[in-house]
């Protein structure tokens, strides 16, 4: 088949050759371009909204300077104008190479999809940067004043080896008295509001799908996944289940969604809970679904889950039995510090945990609400204290049987010691890692809160 395009682009070819359809849904057909760089969507007539060209269109207009966001952002390129001689509507998109990338739905579906991750030589490490890519491709959407409408894990494809998702079927963007709504999203991923009828899709919807996707990435479960029956009609009780009744399924005093084996080690065949995750992340959560689950004003904002997944990557630890990476449980009484997916608890060697301050105001540093995990071996980044991209090597943590963790700094520092005595390090000079230690870095630093002896 020949499709004749529109586009404001020049690496779009005028006329393209297709093959297919390689899917048929209630939106239209999806062809594969025989180049292969490219994916063409075509409407089917008979369920074609009034004015869905104009609006591909201002679709296509906003997405005309993305820069760096094109890698992440599967932004539509062209319109179809005919296909072999006849006139009908329809997108072009540039076609992402499956594999790498696969449907994210390939990988979270279950913990069964996990375990087979696992197998082909995946960790969770690999599904938290999967979920802060998410994070990041939706915040950049936001930040253009556009919601999606229809987040969910089908319409984002991840390279799991190296972490990347990218968000596919931009179509249907809602940008308030630009773009009006025009579709509804996936049930299980759609605000309660959306699935009652009482609101149409816009950010703070998107926001609610996106903590959806977050959990369901790091947990391999919906977090509102209905466990009662409220309606013998099997429509009508679904949308019950994530509408009008729609229940955390770890809400603190309601557990009628509550999965069985809650809390076990995942490999145990267990359910894993939001209390695996650091202390910031546990607060998005119970601000989604506790808070924001009725209140759409409450729930977090995709740049605050962005930021809070980049720092929960310098909390992680190694199991020694399974080898998977998960967050250090410093906030549980030590013996009970154990890994979610075997349960081995965490031995000797424990890692060194510091707190991150910031100086504020008359040059005090003030804690900033997040931790540090840190073993033998590990460097210490300048991003792991302030959050920018920047790789700068400020140090390196040993451990030395016997004695302890020791830290040995790149350039010039400050320590702190408990009793308020400052002084400047040099250069590879080596300090003992002990409880309430300050290290100071410029605007900057690390206070020892647990030295692993």
């Amino acid at each position: 088949m020949r499709v004749t395009t529109v586009s404001p682009f020049p690496f779009v070819p005028k006329r393209l050759e297709v093959e297919g359809p390689v899917f048929v849904g209630g939106e239209g057909e999806v062809y594969f371009s025989r180049c292969g760089n490219f994916v063409v969507k075509v409407y089917h007539d008979r369920t074609l909204p009034p004015g869905k060209e104009e609006l591909l269109r201002r679709v296509l207009a906003l997405g005309k300077n993305l820069g760096e966001e094109a890698s992440f952002l599967c932004w539509p390129v062209a319109l179809v104008r005919e296909i072999d001689g006849w006139r009908r509507i329809g997108v072009v998109t540039k076609r992402i190479p499956r594999p790498p990338f696969r449907e994210l739905v390939d990988y979270i579906f279950s913990p069964r999809e996990f375990k087979r991750a696992v197998e082909e030589g995946a960790n969770w490490l690999n599904y938290l940067q999967v979920a802060h890519s998410i994070t990041r491709t939706v915040a950049a959407l936001h930040g253009k004043g556009c919601a999606h409408a229809d987040l969910h894990f089908g319409n984002f494809l991840v390279d799991i080896r190296k972490g990347l998702a990218v968000l596919i079927d931009l179509d249907g963007l809602v940008v308030p008295g630009f773009l009006p709504p025009q579709v509804a999203g996936m049930m299980p991923f759609m605000a309660p509001e959306v699935v009652m009828g009482r609101e149409t899709p816009n950010q703070r919807t998107d926001r609610h799908s996106l903590a959806v996707l977050v959990f369901h990435t790091l947990l391999f479960r919906n977090p509102l996944q209905p466990l009662v029956c409220y309606a013998e009609d099997p429509e009508e009780d679904e949308r019950l289940g994530w509408g009008k009744m729609a229940l955390f399924s770890e809400h603190p005093l309601d557990f009628r969604n509550r999965p069985e084996r809650l809390g076990i080690p995942l490999f145990r065949r267990g359910v894993l809970s939001y209390c695996v995750l650091p202390p910031h992340l546990q607060e998005l959560v119970e601000r989604s679904f506790l808070e924001g689950l009725r209140s759409p004003e409450q729930r977090p904002l995709a740049r605050e889950w962005e930021r809070a997944l980049f720092f929960a990557f310098f909390e992680l630890w190694r199991c020694l039995k399974c080898a998977q990476y998960f967050p250090y449980p410093y906030w549980m009484p030590l013996p009970l510090r154990r890994c979610p997916f075997c349960g081995e608890t965490v031995r000797r060697p424990h890692p060194v945990v510091c707190s991150v301050l910031e100086r504020k105001g008359q040059g005090v540093l003030v804690a900033a609400k997040r931790k540090i995990v840190l073993g033998h071996r590990f460097h210490l980044v300048a991003k792991m204290l302030h959050g920018q991209r920047e790789d700068e090597t400020l140090g390196e943590v040993r451990w030395r049987e016997g004695e302890g963790y020791v830290f040995s700094g790149m350039g010039h520092w400050q320590v702190v010691s408990p009793c308020g005595e400052s002084r400047k390090v040099e250069p590879g000079e080596c300090i003992f890692l002990r409880r309430n230690l300050l290290l100071v870095f410029g605007d900057f630093a690390l206070r020892v809160e647990e030295d692993g002896l």
